[in-house]
C-alpha cells in the first residue's frame, strides 16, 4: 500500500505565539509544516525546494517577506503557492507581487478562512477565497 506524500507548508512568522498557533491549526487540518522565524532561515529552507505552500508574514525581525518573494524569483525555485499574512501598513502590502501571491490575509486572521485557503492550495492548488486588498 502506497502512502500519500506529505503536504509541506513553510510558515514564515517571527512572532512565536502566532507561528505556534498557525502550525497547530495547519497540523490539525492534516498538513505537515516547517517554521522559519527570519528571512535568512526562510531562504535556507526554501532552497530545499520541497514546499507546496508558503505562509509568509511581511514584517520579520531581519527584513521583510518581500525579500523572501524576491529570493524565490531570483533563484527560480519550484512554483510555490504563497499566502501572505500581515498586519503591515497598506504601502508594504501594495508592494506584494500579486502574480506570485495567491492570497493576502490581514491579521487578525479569520482562522477558518485561513486554514481553508492554505488547505485548498496545498491539496489542489486552488484557493477557496480571493485575495484581500
Amino acid at each position: 500500500m502506497r502512502s500519500t506524500p506529505s503536504i509541506e507548508v513553510l510558515v514564515v512568522e517571527d512572532d512565536e505565539p502566532i507561528s505556534t498557533m498557525i502550525v497547530r491549526l495547519l497540523q490539525r487540518a492534516g498538513l505537515a509544516t516547517d517554521v522559519a522565524g527570519t528571512v535568512v532561515e526562510a531562504k535556507r529552507l526554501l532552497a530545499r525546494g520541497d514546499y507546496t505552500v508558503l505562509v509568509l508574514d511581511l514584517r520579520l525581525g531581519d527584513g521583510t517577506g518581500l525579500e523572501v518573494i524576491d529570493f524565490i524569483k531570483a533563484e527560480r525555485l519550484q512554483p510555490i503557492h504563497i499566502v501572505v499574512i500581515t498586519a503591515a501598513e497598506h504601502g508594504l502590502i501594495q508592494q506584494v507581487d500579486r502574480r506570485l501571491v495567491h492570497a493576502v490575509l490581514l491579521k487578525p486572521l479569520d482562522i477558518e478562512d485561513f486554514v481553508a485557503t492554505v488547505r485548498a492550495l496545498a491539496i489542489n492548488g486552488s484557493t477557496r477565497l480571493g485575495a484581500q486588498p
